[in-house]
Protein backbone atom coordinates (compact mmCIF):
# COMPACT_ATOMS: atom_id res chain seq x y z
CA UNK A 1 0.00 0.00 0.00
CA UNK A 2 2.52 2.70 1.08
CA UNK A 3 4.26 1.65 -2.38
CA UNK A 4 1.02 2.72 -4.20
CA UNK A 5 1.67 5.78 -2.76
CA UNK A 6 5.04 6.76 -3.13
CA UNK A 7 4.11 5.77 -6.64
CA UNK A 8 1.71 8.18 -7.13
CA UNK A 9 3.56 11.03 -5.62
CA UNK A 10 6.17 10.50 -7.77
CA UNK A 11 3.88 10.25 -10.82
CA UNK A 12 2.46 13.53 -9.64
CA UNK A 13 5.84 14.97 -9.14
CA UNK A 14 6.98 13.69 -12.86
CA UNK A 15 3.56 14.74 -14.73
CA UNK A 16 4.06 18.41 -12.98
CA UNK A 17 7.85 18.55 -14.41
CA UNK A 18 6.56 18.03 -17.19
CA UNK A 19 4.05 20.63 -17.45
CA UNK A 20 6.62 23.51 -16.32
CA UNK A 21 9.35 21.95 -18.73
CA UNK A 22 6.66 22.64 -21.60
CA UNK A 23 5.52 25.78 -20.19
CA UNK A 24 9.40 26.93 -20.01
CA UNK A 25 9.79 25.83 -23.56
CA UNK A 26 7.25 27.80 -24.68
CA UNK A 27 8.03 30.82 -23.28
CA UNK A 28 11.78 30.02 -24.41
CA UNK A 29 10.51 29.72 -27.76
CA UNK A 30 9.12 33.25 -27.80
CA UNK A 31 11.75 34.99 -26.63
CA UNK A 32 13.87 32.94 -29.25
CA UNK A 33 11.44 34.39 -31.70
CA UNK A 34 11.58 37.72 -30.90
CA UNK A 35 15.62 37.63 -30.73
CA UNK A 36 15.26 36.87 -34.01
CA UNK A 37 12.91 39.80 -35.18
CA UNK A 38 15.32 41.76 -33.52
CA UNK A 39 18.56 40.32 -35.02
CA UNK A 40 16.77 40.44 -38.34
CA UNK A 41 16.06 44.42 -37.85
CA UNK A 42 19.15 45.05 -36.77
CA UNK A 43 21.14 43.89 -40.05
CA UNK A 44 18.28 45.51 -42.00
CA UNK A 45 19.38 48.91 -40.17
CA UNK A 46 23.31 47.85 -40.37
CA UNK A 47 22.84 47.30 -43.85
CA UNK A 48 20.85 50.81 -44.70
CA UNK A 49 23.49 52.74 -42.60
CA UNK A 50 26.47 51.62 -43.96
CA UNK A 51 26.33 53.12 -47.26
CA UNK A 52 26.06 56.41 -45.57
CA UNK A 53 28.93 55.94 -43.14
CA UNK A 54 30.86 54.84 -45.91
CA UNK A 55 30.09 58.41 -47.47
CA UNK A 56 30.22 60.48 -44.50
CA UNK A 57 34.02 59.03 -44.02
CA UNK A 58 34.92 59.77 -47.42
CA UNK A 59 33.60 62.98 -47.31
CA UNK A 60 35.51 63.81 -43.93
CA UNK A 61 38.62 62.86 -45.88
CA UNK A 62 38.14 65.13 -48.46
CA UNK A 63 37.77 67.63 -46.08
CA UNK A 64 40.97 67.04 -44.00
CA UNK A 65 43.45 68.80 -45.47
CA UNK A 66 41.37 71.85 -45.68
CA UNK A 67 40.91 71.78 -42.28
CA UNK A 68 44.49 71.21 -41.40
CA UNK A 69 45.14 73.87 -43.75
CA UNK A 70 43.16 76.27 -41.72
CA UNK A 71 44.03 75.01 -38.87
CA UNK A 72 47.85 76.44 -39.75
CA UNK A 73 46.82 79.35 -40.79
CA UNK A 74 45.16 80.57 -37.41
CA UNK A 75 47.89 79.21 -35.58
CA UNK A 76 50.23 81.16 -37.49
CA UNK A 77 48.05 84.40 -37.00
CA UNK A 78 48.02 83.38 -33.15
CA UNK A 79 51.61 83.16 -33.83
CA UNK A 80 51.51 86.80 -35.33
CA UNK A 81 49.25 88.16 -32.93
CA UNK A 82 51.10 87.05 -29.96
CA UNK A 83 54.98 88.45 -31.31
CA UNK A 84 53.06 91.79 -31.84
Amino acid sequence: MLWWISGGIVLLALIVLIVVALSVMSRLRAFDNAARAMQARLEDGQRRVEPRLATLQQTVEQMMPQLEAMAAQQAAKQRVIENS
